[in-house]
């Protein structure tokens, strides 16, 4: 029923506090790993924020380079995603991350799949990527049904 961009934006104290901070790229490879272990021991809180499509003309979805006027439609905060605590990098679940999960915004139902040029695009690429890796790591690739299937 309606056309939107979706995105996430940092809620909680400590993950805004890291606004505009310089990155450690001393070793590139750990970058995010080590951005991500500050916060481990705490609450990551994130809007969930929807950009609604109110003119095709002007918002289009088949030329993701043209910005939509958020005067014309505002970000909405529509919900909040909440990460506990967590260990993010233990070693079960750095390897369930790299050599057995599969990426996709196709996962979901069918009213939720990406529209636009660039994400069918991304389709084709992001299986071919999948099925590389996984016959490469010599594992089925599976999706956990519940939080309880992601190891620790």
């Amino acid at each position: 029923d309606h056309i939107a961009k979706f995105s996430v934006a940092p809620a909680s104290a400590n993950l805004l506090a890291l606004e505009k901070q310089p990155v450690d790229l001393s070793e590139p490879e750990n970058a995010i790993r080590r951005a991500m272990v500050y916060a481990a021991d705490q609450d990551w809180v994130f809007d969930l924020r929807v950009q609604l499509c109110t003119d095709l003309d002007e918002m289009p979805v088949e030329d993701a380079a043209i910005l939509w006027d958020e005067e014309k439609s505002p970000q909405q905060v529509i919900g909040t995603v909440r990460f506990a605590p967590q260990d993010s990098f233990s070693d079960a679940r750095r390897v369930y991350a790299d050599d057995v999960l599969s990426f996709n915004p196709w996962q979901g139902i069918t009213a939720h799949q990406p529209l636009g040029s660039i994400m069918r695009i991304r389709r084709t690429v992001y299986d071919v990527s999948s099925d590389r890796r996984h016959r490469l790591n010599a594992v089925t690739r599976t999706e956990p049904a519940s939080a309880a299937d992601i190891p620790a």
